[in-house]
């Protein structure tokens, strides 16, 4: 799960807790959002979505859900997955936040995913916001 607080004013209780955007994302921007997500869900090759340099023997991972939602200032991308790669989540959530403010369609991210280049997905997201909801074996 990733949080980010969306709002002018830069609330101190949030420091360290959420990743702080003060430029709005309106009801439009989470449904661009939640449409580019659907091309992330199942199973693909996510070297793309990965941050260079690491060494996993494979980059396939299988995303069950992956949704972004708002209410009032706060947004939430929840992802349920069978694994990882490094920084994974936080460059989908940087993606995805690119598609709200316009950088890329909803379906830039399916040609960023086929394109299997780091260099062609989005900014990677502070690490402000992220965290571990549920482990399941």
């Amino acid at each position: 799960m990733y949080i980010i607080r969306n709002r002018r004013v830069f609330d101190p209780f949030d420091y360290g807790r959420v990743w702080f955007l003060p430029r709005e994302i309106d009801e439009n921007a989470i449904a661009r959002m939640n449409e580019a997500a659907a091309f992330l869900i199942g199973e693909h090759d996510f070297r793309a979505f990965m941050a260079e340099g690491s060494d996993v023997e494979s980059t396939v991972r299988h995303i069950f859900d992956l949704s972004v939602s708002k209410k009032e200032d706060k947004i939430t991308v929840k992802i349920s997955a069978d694994g990882f790669l490094y920084n994974m989540v936080r460059i989908i959530v940087g993606t995805l936040i690119d598609v709200a403010y316009g950088k890329f369609s909803p379906a830039d991210v399916k040609k960023i995913l086929d394109s299997k280049d780091r260099k062609n997905a989005g900014m990677t997201a502070v690490a402000d916001g992220l965290y571990l909801n549920r482990v399941v074996y």
